[in-house]
C-alpha cells in the first residue's frame, strides 16, 4: 500500500481553507470582511501554485499532460476567476459569490482527494518526501 504523505498533506490544507472560506463568508459586508477574504485568497493561492508548481509537474513526468491534471488546471482558473472577482461590495454579492465559490471549491477538493491525491501517492512515492518539503518550503504568495 502506497504512503499517504502527499494525500494527508494536501487534505489536511483543504480542511484549513474551507475554515478560512466559511469565515470569509461569514464575514461577508462586514468592516473586517476585506481582512478575512485576503486571508482566504492568500491561503487558497498558495495552495493552488504549490500544486501547480511541485506536484503537477512531477504527476505530468509520470502521466503525460492529460488525464486528471486538464480538469484540476481548469478549476483552479475557475477558482481564481472567482477570486478576482471578489469586491468589497454589498453583503447580497458578496454571498453569492461564496455561494458559488463553496460549491467550486468543494467539489473541486472532492475530485482531488479521491482521485488526484490517491494516484499521486501511488505514482509518486519514491519521491513524495521530497515533493512534500519542496511543498512545506514554497514561499506564501502576498499581493
Amino acid at each position: 500500500m502506497a504512503s499517504r504523505v502527499l494525500s494527508s498533506f494536501l487534505a489536511a490544507q483543504h480542511r484549513e481553507l474551507d475554515q478560512l472560506m466559511e469565515g470569509a463568508d461569514n464575514a461577508c459586508g462586514t468592516p473586517q470582511g476585506a481582512a478575512v477574504f485576503a486571508r482566504f485568497r492568500e491561503a487558497m493561492e498558495h495552495h493552488l501554485e504549490i500544486e501547480e508548481r511541485v506536484l503537477f509537474p512531477e504527476f505530468a513526468r509520470r502521466t503525460g499532460p492529460g488525464g486528471p491534471l486538464v480538469v484540476m488546471r481548469q478549476e483552479h482558473d475557475a477558482i481564481r476567476g472567482l477570486l478576482s472577482a471578489h469586491q468589497s461590495g454589498g453583503d447580497a454579492a458578496c454571498r453569492a459569490l461564496f455561494d458559488t465559490m463553496t460549491v467550486l471549491v468543494s467539489q473541486h477538493h472532492l475530485k482531488e482527494e479521491n482521485v488526484l491525491y490517491p494516484m499521486s501517492d501511488t505514482l509518486l512515492a519514491g519521491c513524495a518526501e521530497d515533493l512534500l518539503a519542496a511543498m512545506r518550503e514554497a514561499p506564501a504568495i502576498h499581493g
